[in-house]
């Protein structure tokens, strides 16, 4: 999960909600699995850890926990201290759910001790913490876990404690910081790669190392070998003349580097590899061969199959087939993880969609590596997460990247929903279930609960989100659960799923309501109503009441409860009216069996129902929906039609109220309709209906933008813009503008009109929220299958932008960047093109042209050179080498990793303050043009960088700096001041840094730039922790 500062929707909307309405997007929600496992914290409580590392520590932990589904029936913590002694905080059985059991951790106080005795804390876990009295669930052979967190070197022997760990079959994760010794870690840790070496124990080092520790936390099952786990999987390889004879060798060393790191063997790892092109062709399959070396003996003699065509689906259809079966050594019927690893070069020429569907159905995690001519959008559809596409520069980089899949290739598996906090969630909520559990259910209640079930599972259900209670009634009042019970997903679904029917042949609603609000929507009982969260009944009533229903009716809207009913059997309608606020909110089951019919309609009121009363009505606007039409949406221009239907019903539409248009573009724009074409909404939606594609090589949105002004906007068209309506613009585009937007924007926003941006896959971030009337409302999305997951936000967005909210909100007016004093500056990118930069090195190289684009590059005005580095530098190009923006480009297009192990910053650094920043080399530093350094580096340098920094700095150059992995320390002693440092957790995120790095390049002069130089105090080496880094450093 990515850390945020504070993002707009922008960045976060690439993630999923779970319970979006289409079957891929549906499981492809998460790649961990969620297994039964029991885990013990064991945590230096030395007093020479000192309290800000302890407490680090502590949070550390309970944000794994956060992170873990906790549950008596799912995975189960303990947590204990130790130095001279052990100090045990809590058991398994102490705290039966998340919440209890996070409050406990963030009460710990350091135990304080002396000495650290590492060995013998480890026997007292053994023999205290996994055995039955204290919770571990022997009978059932749970996986034992432990997490030992320490800061020194043990004083007494851990030999061989860590050997009667392994044949307890605990598996030990160990972490340690750098006054842990490294090889006591790897002696007690169940395997090498479950040590973890923080820079030091502070917030950012720990959650940096967050992903890494969770994903085998939540899949290691306890097998002799971390990597022997079990999986199946088949290598899909490209062999058409995408790739070509030339390119082929890359890729066969690709799978060859693989194998080799894998467990293989006919216990442990199978493998088997198909080739397509027009059609696949099985090479060996999962059976074929026992041991590696004979699947590498085979590899060797690999051979490029050849062919033209590309049919993508059919070979993903014949792998499922043929391989992911008994018959072709698959171990699926064993539950054994089925793996699809494919590699493509091109775009698909045939139907891919329903083959990746009715893969991951079957619970096959595919992974997708693209080079050459692959689309992204595509590899994201195929793979089962789009976390899972690698995307490579060119072949030469291919070898390189099994280190990055080996770890989720052997710990990924596919399975249950992990949630993902988004930016802004459905507002709080506290819901409670009350279903009828009478003899009018008996015989039916299966298909109730599991009813009960689905909707849960569509909330947002945690304890700062939805909270949700259960109960039954007859006679009277069966609690399942109340608000404060079950307060994840996981425990209240588990819960319905064991719940039976309470039976009993009264039924009094009346008691029932009244038992509600005086029982259940109450603070003891966990419910927020005093907080003014909204509270919501949503009852099932399958007859009439055997008592009266007005006065506890009355009560219970009074008290701000809001009723909802499914109305079902021989309920009585004039009965249940007295209860809802409004009609609308009475769903009628035609019968029990299909009553799954009104979840969608259900769980839309539960969302978007504020304060007692339906959504708000919209208003008087103008809404205009600017379509991208190019050849690169045909795929998912379906669901780009559906998502502007869900909208446009989700609105008031009339004459005096919400009018609709819609305009299509590409190289061209066509107006589909206008905003006086239609005046009611099931005109409108037929409209949308009958939309076909417009067409063209590429979206110029900037001309577009333009065109709605001039055409749309305009009282003939039917725009109320001279009467003050709101006129709101929602464009989706799915790919870069191939014109500017910037100015269109500027020019569109002041004459009134409130853009709403939406990028689909390619679509550029930066323009999104260029084009928006604030950033905050732009938002990005992977594929099209996330346009159900924004669709309620727009919604929820248009209905809220009255006149009044408007005129509160100042447009972002973005002109084009100005460069400084006389437009002159010189600039030099200095890029990591080592190994661990290559798999992410386009995103660099489209940064830079991206910076450049913005630029205005030339001899007299900004200047660009290129530096690569890694083990040692290299010169790409000086900064007097091109004289046009064309040619800076052009050789900027042409970059490729230079390769090479270390990353060595510091001597890069100083290669650059003696070599590129003088005058013979194109430098006008003796001139007063202002000196700037872009460093991109993939992580913490392999060597010093304090000297060659001052250096730097001493030449008055100013640099920015950018690290995936950062050790912010570092880069804060290399930067022009702390507010120019950027840390990411992926290359990929390098977009969202465009405007932060123009702004300071194209506007600081260089006295301003020795100003800032003279101001910062930078300290000695080791003195500033990460806590003190000024508010100014950003982490994406």
């Amino acid at each position: 999960m990515r850390k945020h500062r504070h993002l707009p929707l922008v960045a976060v909307f690439c993630l999923f909600l779970s319970g979006f309405p289409t079957t891929h997007a549906q499981q492809q929600q998460a790649v961990i699995e969620v297994n039964k496992r029991d885990i013990v914290f064991l945590v230096d409580g030395t007093s020479a850890l000192g309290l800000a590392n302890f407490n680090a520590i502590r949070d550390f932990v309970a944000k794994v926990i956060q992170r873990l589904e906790i549950g008596q029936d799912l995975i189960q913590v303990a947590v204990a201290q130790y130095a001279d002694t052990v100090r045990p905080e809590f058991y398994f059985n102490t705290h039966p759910t998340k919440r209890e059991v996070i409050t406990a951790v963030r009460k710990m106080k350091p135990l304080d001790g002396s000495a650290l005795y590492t060995g013998s804390a480890l026997d007292f876990v053994r023999n205290n913490l996994f055995t039955s009295s204290a919770g571990y669930r022997a009978a059932e052979g749970i996986p034992k876990l432990l997490v030992l967190i320490t800061g020194g070197k043990s004083l007494d022997e851990i030999s061989q404690p860590a050997q009667e760990l392994k044949r307890s079959s605990i598996m030990a994760f160990a972490i340690g910081n750098k006054g842990a010794d490294q090889a006591e870690l790897e002696e007690i840790a169940f395997d090498s790669s479950l040590v973890f070496i923080p820079a030091e124990f502070r917030a950012a080092p720990l959650q940096g190392m967050l992903p890494g520790l969770l994903a085998p936390l939540r899949t290691l099952t306890g097998t002799p070998e971390v990597h022997a786990n079990k999986r199946d999987i088949i290598f899909l390889l490209d062999g058409s003349a995408n790739v070509g004879k030339t390119n082929f060798p890359y890729v066969r060393d690709f799978v060859m580097n693989l194998v080799n790191s894998l467990d293989v063997g006919n216990d442990n790892i199978r493998v088997g590899l198909v080739q397509f092109s027009d059609t696949p062709v099985t090479e060996f399959s999962l059976n074929t061969y026992q041991t590696k070396s004979d699947i590498l003996g085979h590899l060797r003699q690999l051979q490029l199959q050849g062919g033209s065509g590309l049919n993508t689906g059919s070979a993903l259809s014949y792998v499922q087939a043929n391989h992911f079966t008994e018959a072709g050594g698959s171990r699926i019927r064993e539950h054994v993880p089925q793996l699809l690893l494919l590699l493509t070069a091109g775009q698909s020429e045939d139907s891919y969609l329903q083959a990746a569907n009715a893969l991951t159905r079957a619970g096959i995690l595919t992974f997708c590596v693209g080079a050459n001519q692959a689309n992204k959008a595509e590899l994201e559809q195929i793979a089962f997460n789009p976390s899972l596409v690698y995307l490579m520069d060119d072949f030469s980089s291919l070898p390189a990247l099994p280190q990055q899949l080996i770890q989720p290739l052997t710990t990924y598996v596919s399975g249950g929903v992990e949630e993902v906090p988004l930016a802004q969630p459905e507002s709080k909520r506290d819901i409670l279930f009350l279903f009828d559990g009478s003899a009018n259910l008996v015989g039916q209640f299966p298909v109730v609960r599991d009813f009960l079930y689905k909707i849960i599972d569509e909330l947002d259900v945690k304890p700062e989100g939805t909270r949700i209670a259960v109960a039954q009634y007859s006679d009277d009042v069966k609690v399942e659960s109340r608000f404060d019970e079950h307060q994840s997903k996981p425990e209240i679904l588990n819960l319905v799923k064991r719940m039976k029917i309470k039976t009993g042949k009264a039924l009094n609603l009346g008691y029932a309501l009244d038992y509600a609000q005086r029982y259940i929507f109450v603070k003891s009982a966990g419910s927020r109503i005093e907080d003014g969260v909204l509270q919501f009944l949503v009852l099932l009533v399958a007859g009439r009441s055997s008592d009266r229903v007005d006065g506890p009716a009355s009560n219970l809207k009074q008290s701000g409860v809001v009723p909802f009913i499914f109305q079902a059997k021989n309920a009585d309608p004039a009965e249940l009216e007295q209860i809802v606020l409004s009609p609308a909110f009475i769903l009628a089951a035609e019968s029990l069996p299909k009553i799954g019919d009104l979840q969608p309609q259900i769980v839309n009121l539960l969302k978007s129902v504020h304060n007692g009363a339906p959504a708000p009505v919209s208003g008087e606007k103008d809404v205009v929906f600017l379509l991208d039409g190019s050849e690169g949406v045909r795929s998912g221009f379906p669901l780009l039609k559906e998502f502007v239907q869900r909208v446009v019903e989700s609105l008031d539409v009339g004459q005096d109220r919400v009018r609709v248009a819609v305009v299509q573009y590409s190289d061209r724009t066509r107006p589909e309709f206008y905003l006086n074409s239609y005046m009611n909404q099931q005109d409108v939606v037929n409209a949308v209906r009958q939309l076909t594609l417009l067409g063209g090589p590429i979206p110029n949105t900037g001309a577009a933008l333009e065109f709605v002004l001039r055409n749309i906007l305009v009282s003939s068209a039917g725009s109320r813009i001279t009467e003050g309506v709101p006129q709101l613009l929602i464009v989706l585009t799915a790919e870069r503008s191939g014109d500017d937007v910037r100015n269109p924007s500027v020019v569109l926003k002041r004459g009134g009109a409130v853009p709403i941006g939406i990028g689909i896959g390619n679509a550029d971030i930066t323009e999104m929220q260029t084009i928006s009337f604030i950033p905050d409302f732009a938002v990005a999305i992977p594929t099209f299958r996330q346009l159900g997951t924004v669709q309620q936000v727009i919604s929820d967005r248009v209905t809220q932008l009255t006149r009044e909210e408007l005129s509160r909100l100042q447009p972002v007016l973005q002109p084009l960047p100005r460069p400084g004093v006389g437009g002159k500056r010189d600039v030099v990118f200095l890029i990591d093109g080592s190994q661990s930069a290559g798999p992410e090195f386009q995103h660099i190289r489209t940064l830079i042209e991206r910076l450049v684009d913005y630029l205005d590059v030339g001899f007299d005005t900004t200047r660009v050179a290129v530096i690569q580095f890694s083990d040692d530098p290299k010169v790409e190009f000086l900064l007097n080498a091109h004289s046009s923006k064309d040619e800076v480009q052009n050789a900027v297009q042409r970059l490729r990793p230079k390769g090479g192990r270390q990353i060595n910053v510091g001597s890069a650094l100083e290669y650059v303050s003696r070599n590129i920043f003088k005058r013979p080399l194109g430098s006008r530093i003796e001139e007063g043009v202002p000196q700037f350094l872009v460093l991109i580096s993939s992580g913490k340098s392999d060597d010093e960088v304090d000297d060659p920094a001052v250096e730097l700095k001493q030449f008055g150059v100013a640099p920015l700096t950018i690290a995936r992995n950062a050790d912010q320390e570092e880069l804060v002693k290399i930067s022009l001041s702390p507010e120019y440092v950027f840390s990411v957790n992926t290359f990929r995120e390098l977009p969202s840094l465009e405007q932060k790095l123009l702004t300071p390049i194209t506007t600081l002069t260089s006295e301003q730039i020795q100003q800032l130089l003279a101001s910062t105090r930078y300290p000695p080496p080791g003195e500033m922790q990460v806590s003190e880094v000024p508010l100014g450093v950003f982490s994406i």
